[in-house]
């Protein structure tokens, strides 16, 4: 029974990645026909942007500067953290988002920069941390969808969920 229900929350969280993406392309506002030109995204630029946000969060996180990380999201921001004993326990050990000491890798899968206001990113983070009193360190895994908007002032984390599960294996395309 408890196969089945892990199981059926990973179709579920599956699922809720598909309908946040499906959810972000239906509304975008239905304008008139535009120009090549004025529709152009610069999607070179807004990876780059989201790239170096993802390595300031991954050093935020090294050096302990968590106050960096309120300029990396916009306003209304909301972040669904990976839940399961182990996340809690790494969670209960500081009055941090990390504790002391923690690093996170993060893995992007994929990044597509949707619109010159959107842009997603889907990976795999790994985070290493030592718990207290413990005399080696752990790293827990997870799956991430991160949802972000330029808000005039640059690309800011909008939304984020992560899962304590991984994804399936790629397979490879017929």
């Amino acid at each position: 029974m408890l196969n089945a229900f892990a199981a059926f929350r990973r179709v579920v969280l599956s699922f809720g990645a598909l309908a946040l993406a499906g959810a972000l392309v239906a509304c975008e506002p239905k304008t008139e026909p535009q120009t090549a030109q004025s529709t152009a995204v610069d999607t070179a630029a807004g990876r780059a942007a989201i790239d170096s946000l993802r390595a300031a969060y991954e050093n935020a996180v090294a050096t302990g500067n968590f106050e960096s990380v309120g300029g990396m999201l916009a306003e209304g921001a909301v972040m669904v953290r990976p839940g399961g004993p182990q996340w809690d326990s790494l969670f209960a050990s500081s009055n941090l988002p990390f504790p002391p000491g923690a690093t996170i890798d993060i893995t992007p899968i994929e990044v597509r920069v949707l619109s010159p206001e959107w842009a997603y990113e889907f990976g795999n983070a790994i985070v290493t941390y030592a718990p207290t009193g413990a005399g080696a360190s752990r790293s827990l895994t997870d799956t991430y969808m991160v949802l972000f908007r330029n808000t005039g002032d640059g690309w800011k984390v909008y939304r984020e969920v992560a899962s304590s599960n991984l994804p399936p294996p790629a397979t490879s395309p017929r």
